[in-house]
C-alpha cells in the first residue's frame, strides 16, 4: 500500500471509484441494458414471426395456385367430357333422324308405287273396258248387225290380248 501512497494514488478512493462504477453498471444494466434487450429480443421475434408468417404464406399461395391449375384441369376434362357427351348425342340423334327419314321415304315410295300400280291396274281395267266396246261396236260396224256380247265375249277377249301385246 505504500506503493500506491508514494504513486499518490489512494486506494480508499480507488476502491470508491470501483464501488461507484459497479453501481452505475448495475442501475445501466438494470434500467438501459436489460430494456434494449428485452426490445430488441421482441423486434427479433417479431421478424421471425414475420418471415415464418410470409413462407406460410408463400407455402399457402403456392398450394392455391396448384389447387387452381387442378380445378381448371379438372374442369377442362369435364368440359371435353360433355362435349364429347354433346357430340355423340348429336350424332345419335342426327343418325336416329337419318334412319326416320330414310324409313318416311322408303314409306312414301312404297305408297308411291302401290298407288301407281292401282291406277295402271284401273286404267288397264278402263282401257280393256274401252277396247271391249271398240271391238263390239267394230264388229258391229263390219257385220252391219247388232251382235249379242256374250257370243262374241271369247273373240274380244282374244282381240284384247293380242292388243296388249303389241
Amino acid at each position: 500500500m505504500e506503493l500506491l501512497e508514494k504513486l499518490g494514488i489512494d486506494w480508499r478512493l480507488i476502491i470508491a471509484q470501483v464501488v461507484n462504477f459497479l453501481i452505475l453498471l448495475g442501475i445501466l444494466y438494470k434500467f438501459l441494458y436489460k430494456p434494449l434487450l428485452d426490445l430488441m429480443e421482441k423486434r427479433t421475434k417479431k421478424i421471425e414471426k414475420g418471415i415464418s408468417d410470409a413462407e406460410k404464406i408463400k407455402d399457402e399461395l403456392i398450394l392455391a395456385e396448384k389447387e387452381k391449375e387442378e380445378k381448371i384441369l379438372a374442369a377442362k376434362k369435364e368440359s371435353d367430357k360433355i362435349i364429347k357427351e354433346a357430340a355423340a348425342l348429336a350424332e345419335e340423334n342426327r343418325s336416329r333422324q337419318i334412319s326416320k327419314a330414310k324409313e318416311e321415304v322408303q314409306e312414301i315410295v312404297s305408297k308411291a308405287r302401290s298407288q301407281i300400280k292401282e291406277e295402271k291396274e284401273k286404267m288397264l281395267k278402263e282401257v280393256k273396258s274401252d277396247v271391249a266396246d271398240l271391238v263390239y261396236e267394230a264388229s258391229k260396224a263390219i257385220l252391219g248387225k247388232k251382235v249379242d256380247f256374250s257370243v262374241d265375249e271369247k273373240m274380244i277377249k282374244e282381240s284384247i290380248k293380242e292388243t296388249s301385246k303389241l
